[in-house]
């Protein structure tokens, strides 16, 4: 051991668990004893570190975490302050961190008795029942190991029932979510018997089945059955298990590896057992086994070997020793196989150690922390090992120092010695710190090396680990640690500028005294006696004593004795190889860091070492390199003393600069420095990759991970296409971001940011997120995040994206929710108060409509106020009293109120569809369903408020089905966005009674797919409670969650609602016929699309279904419903869903026609069926056509939907003659026109002549002469005629609106909006002066109220086509329909729900939603639309209410706004929308501002953001004929509906700027030159300050900061308006073009030639360094590359080549200018002499340097060998000769090397 390797201990503080303070502050332990049972462990804050986690834990990264355990509750504790909080319901056996398989997340996983818990740092908890004893859980690499109790102590008497399995109220840190128990986990693991199966198990996932695990015996796999194998350690970072077994007293270590194909598993039987998803077996491996320990190992733990070895070490405390065995690795098919060879392992005396990270903190090798030992030995003595080799001893500081640390001064008297405190444990080692136990019951926490160490030492430290010989290096760690006189790290608080001497004390004292080597102790000189330089009979692995008396060796003799026989030369010689392998190792290191812009201090220091190793090993070139760089901080010297030949040190900017003047083919592999070359070397990796992006660049062969250049790049997958693109991915490969670009210097970033730019306008579009960040483009970033799946190394989150990009944009990107989740903005235009309110605001449903997308699209308009004005329920309505009312005004006001109260109750409608899904709800809160007010006010009467008279009216029943769609209104608001609907949240708003608010609310849940988490227990209780909107509501709920899954369970749910489909031995069930109906469409529904025969078969008996005793109306509606079921189920299937039933097409077309039908034996069977029951209607066998009909008709439309069948089509005529006119109803022909052009989908047209086609012949002669005949027959065929023409018109209309559903197609809209107004002109009295060509009179044939009916059937229509659009005209129109029926007193139910829908539609969704047209939204639609419109609020005879609402399926959520992604605000941004070729159109192109709707997805081919105010990105997409993308979905091309733009620099946003004229260039440029003018001649009235100017079209916290400070208008003497001109014009340049980051590159520059012409001028030295001109150098060879077409661009050059070219001139000239400068050159050519002494030869030093770096001169050993080589010639040098010899060197520096070569020969 050193004499003098004495190191004193830090002592922290006196340590006490935290947890023990933590229940104290509680009141106490739970037993109220503080020396319970409790254990505790201390852990790495990076071991519960996320990924992408951004918490606390990283702020409280210098101390540890402590895990406290005590019961059944768990106290996890950051230094001195709770991190959570843990309560179980049984006592906790084990606790320990895992990461299972590829997840991310740390897991705290805990062992009870009866299961297992796991807890996810997110607050996720899963339990795991448990259903036999496992005794302990071990971490692996992969998983969790859990050890399992032999079978002699199976818990028997456990309970496993379903105790309570959530945590206590007390976890408040975590959010609420479910514990997620596995079902049926562990019964694979047991036998059919009941006996165990595997002794261990490994879980490698918290949702997944354990494995069991088999042992591997000569070469076959076993089941592992080795229960006394007890598991006492495993690693975390590599699969190792140590266990002992008691029986054998012998340790074994295992190793946990995956089954090959080519080991077979012996017991088929076990093997059979196993979980069929488990494709792999995980088996038990024996590579070492040792014996005699009657007690198992006190301690087992990792530490790493002085080669970088993986050892584990053996605490034997009953033979008092720490035994250490060597790893073995080998990579065998990109599988590690680990062993430990006999002679591989190696013992010290120790009772007491532990892994700390000592020597090399923060170094990981592979998956292992870098960790040494320190062993306590039997004489109380603390040592430090590095593997084999002792580094040093620690000692405790002395008692005075113990006892002024805080609870440390009770110390047992004050004439405590050192001597009489002894460490009896080491415990709890996290890096560097230590607890240490005294005999005197005290527990300290103590450091080995305390934070801040030198980043230079260890940097230099980790570079000679890497680059030396091992036996080199274990040599100078001996030294460094263990020398006589060293005092590095002596204490552990030693600052690092001390820290750094003592490193480069060990330096130079070799340097020195290398003689002084053979007075070392001979532990340290035995290593290098071992390395490949000594002798080579020695070999590597032979094992010395490390301390005399520590170990004993029957070689220790053998090695003295060679030892003694080494001579003095050879010691040198060794230490001659040692220092010379460190000056290449340490220059490699000086390299990189001139490659940093923060690091030129630590480059000063560390030239300064090299320096001296040069000089005493003679390498004159390498001090002349750093003299060149520092010729102010190194002595002066002259080279000509040095007369050997030189080797030429490597230099990186030389390699750069060559790189770009000619490629990297001609760069020479010299200028690199070896450890930059070499694999898996870390401490260089700064520079390897620099030097890999400039390779790339260059046009560097490829070859996997290689390049041609001798160095690795990890290029990440992508496209690419120019060597700028490959460039940009090998960046992203190596995680080079924006931020380090600025640590470079300016000239060597240039090429890179040469590459980002030529990049950043048009990238490939598969690239990872991150390759978008570093081009600055984070729209597309968070365009592409969903395909992170893609580069599972490269996934980030958007937080870690914009941590990505410069740290100076963090202020940039605020926390922003999107306006659909976000909460309503108290905006003053939101407010909705009527002038005379009395109430003030009140919850109408609405309140959220107004965010930040809706402010945007809508701007000042009041369009949405108005909408929600209209659909307001929720207050009184105006009653206005009239002034001289003939009735009383009671009587008056109450039939006022009834009318008013029509529409009141049909506003739910349209305020569903207005607000559909634009909240998303808490699910802690119950559901706000706003009331639904029928009373009045009466303005007149100072807002006294008017009910409707209870003895009259009866409101409770007017009042049943609208409360059912308020709450339906009130449930479609929530969005699809919040995802899968708690079932828990569903029951907690179900009322204790039966509702119709809830029946409303299960129906929006289900037609937002919401309702498939409730069980089928849940189903069954609605049932039971016979509630019959609930049951409603309930079914189609149910039905369109399931939509098109027939699942059996629900449809026989649905099946026990129809009585008529029930066995004749079931008992008869009295149903409502709208639950019949209800039931029928919910059926149709589920198997909708299926073409389900038996289904269609059931479906279509009923329609022809006989009457039950309902009336006739009742029976209308249960066939219609029918009608649209059988239509749902083979909706659009046409021939192939049909089949071989021939007949289903006849008896649909027998109900139509109604024509007498025989039994067919198809439907034999259902005959008795229809018979079961004979109602109040006596039909015979002839079918009621006006029953059946309008349901055979729908069903044949939607079955035969887009087929254009000719043969169906022709069998529904319209009618030609005036027999069939008699013949059919004219309700019926609206029906068959509606029918024939679904069918017809493609030949529907949007023009006049299409509608007039659908009109027969007959039917327009018949209207062509209304008026001119008056005779009775001709009456009679007059009504015929208006009636068929009538409903062919409106038909028509419907049509066109289904076909162009939610297009705002501008044709359709006129074209409908035509026929709306030509119907509300023909309500009104014939205008004889319109000269409109439409015939005239309709109303003398038509009663009102059909026209009535119509004309709101053609304003569905066009509002169906304008959905989501707020068109105004639309809008105007509708407003006037409701103010028109008002005030006339005619307003019917129907109607009144016919506008409110129509509004609702209009403003769908706040206008961010639209229907679609495909065949499930098409057959939805046709549903809501259907023309028979209710009389009164509680019709439901015809055409149940609540299938209005089922329009909801045809939405579609095709809305996008674009976010400004720097600012995260909407903005307003032109979008070039590009439709592709349909049978209307061909391929078209068009332009839409955001917010906006898109096309349908069947015919939207790209989406491209144009314009020149953002930056350009193309969305290129596939048509095809499939719903919209839903929300949340990961291939959602537009991120569910949010665009991200990114704004260029110099352009305004369009709120700003909406017409363009206050860009930078067309209005900011006469405004920046007036400030560069003087004072005087400044504008008084129209100045403006410059950083004002800047953020207007910035928001780069560095260019307003830089305006500001910068440019300065108070700036008055002429080198400082200079300077203000300057930096004026840069941030103009900067600014207009978009490249702000480039202001750092040319103020760089800039400033480096002001220090040079300053130090010239004054003579000051301001830069001692010559480094900012060789970056400036590759500045200009990058220029050059650009010039000679080595590198391209497409945006133009990045700097201005003026400004480049300038500043060389200006370096020439200023080389040119200094007089003294060619006397000091001459010198130095003919001599290597530097100018010496004081100032002002520091000065001429500093220019010499400059001018050697610029002209780049050879050193004058090049140049005397090339003299000399000239000499040989016989001939003289010249120019063009030495232009030979010097390639590289500036012509100006040849002729003056020429002019002082010539002028010597001749003195001579």
């Amino acid at each position: 051991m050193p004499r003098d390797g004495v190191r004193e201990l830090t002592v922290l503080a006196e340590f006490r668990p935290f947890g023990l303070t933590t229940e104290a502050l509680d009141g106490g332990s739970p037993s109220g004893d503080d020396d319970g049972d409790y254990r505790y462990f201390l852990f790495d804050p990076q071991v519960a570190k996320q990924r992408d986690e951004a918490v606390e834990v990283e702020d409280a990264s210098s101390s540890d975490h402590e895990l406290f355990v005590r019961g059944n509750r768990i106290i996890w504790s950051a230094g001195s302050r709770v991190y959570k909080r843990f309560t179980l319901p049984s006592k906790v056996i084990k606790v320990c961190w895992s990461r299972m398989s590829d997840m991310s997340e740390a897991l705290l996983c805990v062992l009870q008795v009866d299961r297992l818990t796991i807890y996810g740092i997110a607050g996720e908890v899963v339990s795991v029942p448990l259903p036999y004893a496992v005794t302990s859980i071990w971490s692996l690499p992969f998983g969790l190991l859990l050890q399992r109790a032999s079978e002699g102590s199976l818990l028997t008497n456990i309970s496993l029932s379903s105790s309570n399995p959530f945590l206590s109220a007390r976890d408040a840190f975590r959010q609420k979510r479910d514990i997620y128990t596995p079902t049926h986990m562990f019964d694979y693991c047991t036998r059919s018997d009941g006996t165990s199966m595997s002794s261990h198990i490994i879980l490698k996932d918290p949702l997944e089945d354990p494995q069991i695990t088999y042992i591997e015996e000569r070469g076959k796999l076993n089941l592992m059955w080795e229960f006394d194998e007890r598991t006492i350690w495993t690693s975390d970072c590599l699969p190792l298990m140590v266990s002992y077994n008691k029986g054998k007293m012998q340790h074994t270590l295992w190793v946990v590896e995956v089954n090959g194909s080519n080991l077979q598993v012996v017991n088929p039987k076990s093997s059979d057992l196993v979980s069929p998803l488990m494709s792999t077996k995980h088996y038990f491996r024996r590579i070492w086994q040792g014996k005699g320990s009657h007690t198992p190992a006190s301690k087992v733990f990792l530490a790493v070997d002085d080669d970088v070895t993986p050892i584990i070490c053996f605490l034997l405390l009953e033979q008092k020793k720490l035994l250490f065995l060597q790893l073995q690795s080998l990579e065998v098919n990109n599988e590690t196989i680990y062993d430990i060879k006999p002679d591989m392992s190696w013992c010290i005396s120790a009772i007491a150690a532990a892994a700390v990270a000592a020597t090399r903190p923060k170094v990981k090798v592979g998956q292992l922390p870098h960790r040494d030992v320190i062993a306590l030995t039997p004489a109380n003595t603390l040592l430090l090992y590095c593997g084999k080799q002792c580094l040093c001893k620690y000692v405790m500081p002395s008692p005075l120092v113990i006892a002024q640390l805080p609870g440390g001064g009770d110390l047992s008297g004050v004439n405590n010695t050192l001597d009489d405190l002894k460490i009896v444990e080491l415990a709890e080692a996290v890096e560097g710190r230590i607890n240490l136990v005294l005999n005197n019951g005290k527990n300290y926490r103590c450091t080995l090396r305390r934070s801040p160490s030198s980043s230079l030492t260890s940097e230099c430290i980790a570079a000679m680990a890497e680059g030396l010989n091992p036996g080199l290096y274990k040599y100078f760690l001996g030294l460094l640690w263990g020398g006589d006189d060293s005092t590095y790290l002596a204490k552990a608080d030693l600052c690092a500028d001390s820290e750094w001497e003592s490193f480069c004390n060990v330096i130079t004292k070799l340097c020195q005294n290398p003689s002084r080597n053979s007075q070392l102790s001979h532990s340290s000189w035995e290593f290098l006696v071992k390395s490949k330089y000594n002798q080579q009979y020695l070999r590597s692995n032979y094992v010395a004593g490390a301390f005399p008396g520590l170990l004993s060796n029957s070689k220790e003799s053998d090695s003295s004795a060679v030892i003694a026989n080494h001579t003095k030369n050879t010691e040198g010689a060794c230490c001659m190889t040692l220092l010379t392998e460190t000056l290449d190792s340490l220059h490699a290191v000086y390299e990189t860091l001139k490659l940093d812009n923060l690091r030129k201090r630590d480059l000063g220091l560390l030239v300064v070492l090299l320096n001296d190793i040069a000089n005493f090993l003679h390498e004159p070139s390498y001090m002349d390199h750093y003299k060149r760089d520092f010729p102010v901080l190194l002595k002066d010297f002259v080279m000509s003393q040095f007369l050997f030949t030189s080797k030429t040190p490597p230099s990186l900017f030389r390699w750069l600069e060559n790189c770009l003047q000619h490629g990297c083919a001609s760069a020479s592999i010299c200028d690199l420095p070896l450890l930059v070359c070499r694999n898996g070397t870390s401490i260089v990796n700064w520079a390897r990759k620099i030097i890999s992006f400039y390779s790339l660049l260059c046009g560097a062969e490829q070859c996997g991970k290689s390049l041609s250049t001798g160095v690795t790049c990890n290029i990440v997958p992508g496209l690419y296409h120019t060597r700028e693109e490959l460039t940009v991915l090998g960046m992203v490969g190596e995680r080079f971001g924006l931020h380090h670009l600025d640590l470079l210097p300016a000239g060597v970033s240039l090429p890179l940011r040469h590459a980002i730019d030529k990049c950043r306008e048009s990238p490939p579009v598969n690239w990872p997120a991150a390759a978008y960040v570093l081009l600055g483009r984070e729209d597309l970033a968070l365009l592409h995040l969903r395909d992170t799946t893609k580069y599972p190394e490269l996934d980030c989150t958007r937080s870690n994206l914009i941590l990505g990009s410069t740290p100076y944009m963090l202020p940039l990107h605020p926390v922003t929710i999107p306006s659909s989740v976000s909460d309503t903005l108290e905006m003053d235009d939101s407010k909705l108060d009527d002038i005379d309110n009395f109430e003030g605001p009140v919850i109408d449903g609405m309140e959220h409509i107004f965010n930040s997308s809706t402010q945007l699209r809508y701007g000042r308009d009041l369009r949405l106020n108005e909408v929600r004005r209209l659909l307001c329920s929720a207050r009184p309505v105006v009653i206005q009293t009239p002034v001289n009312p003939t009735a009383s005004d009671q009587d008056f006001q109450q039939t006022q109120l009834w009318h008013l109260a029509q529409r009141t109750t049909a506003l739910p409608f349209g305020r569903g569809a207005f607000t559909l899904g634009t909240i998303c709800t808490l699910l802690t809160e119950a559901l706000a369903v706003p009331k639904l007010v029928l009373a009045g006010r009466l303005p007149a009467q100072q807002n006294a408020t008017v009910n409707l008279d209870p003895n009259v009216r009866n409101i409770q029943e007017l009042k049943s089905w609208p409360e059912f769609h308020n709450a339906v209104a009130a449930g479609l608001r929530l969005s699809p966005l919040q995802g899968k609907m708690s079932r828990t949240w569903i029951l907690y708003n179900k009322p204790d009674e039966p509702n119709v608010t809830h029946a409303g609310l299960l129906l929006a849940l289900g037609l937002h797919g919401h309702l498939v988490v409730l069980t089928i227990t849940d189903i069954f209780q609605y049932y039971s409670q016979e509630h019959e909107s609930t049951t409603v509501g309930l079914m189609i709920g149910l039905a369109a969650s399931y939509r098109g899954t027939m699942q059996p369970s629900i449809s026989k749910s649905l099946y026990v609602h129809l009585p008529a489909r029930h066995p004749s031995s079931f008992p008869e069930l009295e149903l409502p016929t709208l639950i019949q109906s209800a039931a029928l469409i919910s059926v149709g529904l589920l198997y909708e699309g299926s073409a389900h025969p038996q289904t269609m078969q059931i479906l279509l008996s009923e329609i022809g279904r006989r009457s039950g005793g309902d009336n006739v109306h009742e029976r209308e509606g249960y066939a219609v419903s029918a009608g649209f079921a059988l239509g749902l189920v083979a909706l659009g299937r046409g021939q192939d869903a049909i089949g071989s039933i021939d007949t289903l097409l006849d008896r649909l077309f027998h109900y139509i026609g109604g024509k007498e039908l025989h039994n067919d034996g198809l439907f034999s069977s259902s005959a008795e069926e229809h018979n079961r029951s004979t109602g109040q209607i006596a039909d015979g066998n002839v079918v009621n056509i006006d029953v059946t009909a309008p349901g055979a008709i729908i069903a044949l439309a939607l079955m035969y939907l887009k087929t254009e069948s000719e043969l169906i089509v022709s069998r529904l005529s319209i009618p030609q003659t005036k027999f069939e006119l008699q013949y059919i109803r004219p309700d019926f022909i609206l029906l068959r026109v509606i029918a024939r052009n679904l069918i017809l989908w493609t030949r529907i047209q949007p023009s006049e002549n299409w509608i007039q086609s659908q009109i027969p012949e007959v039917v327009k002669n018949g209207v062509s002469g209304l008026g001119n005949k008056t005779d009775d027959v001709y009456e009679m065929d007059a009504e015929a005629f208006v009636q068929a023409y009538v409903n062919i018109i409106v038909g028509a209309c419907i049509s066109l609106g289904l076909r162009f559903a939610g297009t705002r197609d501008g044709n359709a809209q006129e074209l409908l909006y035509k026929y709306a107004v030509y119907f509300l002109n023909e309500i009104k009295p014939v205008c004889t002066s319109n000269s409109n060509d439409l015939p005239k009179g309709l109303s003398v044939y038509v009663d009102r109220g059909t026209l009535e009916t119509y004309l709101h059937l053609i304003v569905l229509s066009l509002c169906v086509v304008m959905a989501g659009s707020g068109h105004l005209q639309t809008f105007r129109f509708l407003k006037f329909l409701r103010s028109r029926n008002s005030a006339d007193g005619h307003a019917g139910f129907g109607t009144q729900m016919a506008v409110s829908l129509a509004s609702g539609f209009l403003f769908i969704g706040g206008g961010m939603r639209t229907f679609s047209t495909g065949n499930c939204s098409i057959a939805a639609l046709l549903i809501t639309l259907y023309p028979r419109f209710p009389t009164g609020p509680n019709d439901n005879r015809c055409h149940l209410q609540a299938f209005r609402h089922l329009y909801v399926l045809a939405t579609e959520a095709r809305w996008i706004q674009t976010i400004d992604v720097d600012t995260g605000l909407p903005v307003y941004v032109p979008l070039e929308i590009t439709n592709k070729e349909t049978d209307l159109y061909t391929e078209t192109s068009f332009c839409e501002v955001t917010p906006c709707s898109l096309p349908e997805r069947a015919i939207l081919k790209s989406v491209s953001v144009c314009g020149p105010r953002y930056w350009p990105q193309l969305i290129e997409l596939c048509p095809k004929e499939k719903p919209w993308w839903n929300s949340g979905e990961n291939h959602h091309p537009f991120n569910s509906g949010v665009l991200y733009v990114k704004r260029k620099v110099g352009a305004c946003s369009y709120v700003d700027d909406p017409i363009g004229s206050q860009s930078l260039l067309s209005r900011a440029m006469h405004k920046m030159s007036a400030l560069s003018q003087p004072k005087s001649c400044l504008p008084t009235t129209d100045a403006i300050p410059v950083d004002q100017l800047v953020s207007t079209f910035s928001s780069d916290p560095s260019l307003i900061a830089f305006a500001h400070l910068f440019c300065d208008s108070s700036w008055s003497n002429r080198f400082e308006l200079d300077f203000q001109e300057f930096c004026q014009q840069v941030l103009f340049e900067c600014v207009s073009k978009d490249r702000p980051a480039l202001l750092q590159v040319y103020l760089s520059l800039y400033a480096t030639i002001g220090h040079i012409v300053d130090s010239v001028i004054s003579g000051t030295c301001i830069i001692g360094d010559s480094l900012s001109l060789s970056s400036l150098k590759i500045a200009l060879a990058y220029y050059e590359a650009l010039s000679n077409g080595r590198l391209t661009t497409s945006r133009g050059e990045i700097m201005q080549s003026t400004f480049l070219g300038s500043l060389k001139k200006r370096v020439e000239d200023i080389l040119n200018f200094s007089t003294d400068l060619k006397t000091d050159i001459c010198e130095y050519a003919l001599s290597g002499k530097w100018p010496t002494g004081n100032y002002p030869t520091t000065k001429s030093s500093v220019t010499l340097s400059w001018y050697l770096q610029w002209y780049n001169v050879p050193s004058p050993l090049d140049i005397k060998r090339a003299v000399e080589s000239i000499k040989c010639a016989k001939t003289s040098p010249s120019i063009p000769l030495l232009r030979v010899v010097f390639p590289t060197t500036h012509v100006a520096a040849l002729d003056a090397i020429n002019r002082f070569l010539t002028s010597s020969q001749v003195k001579s």
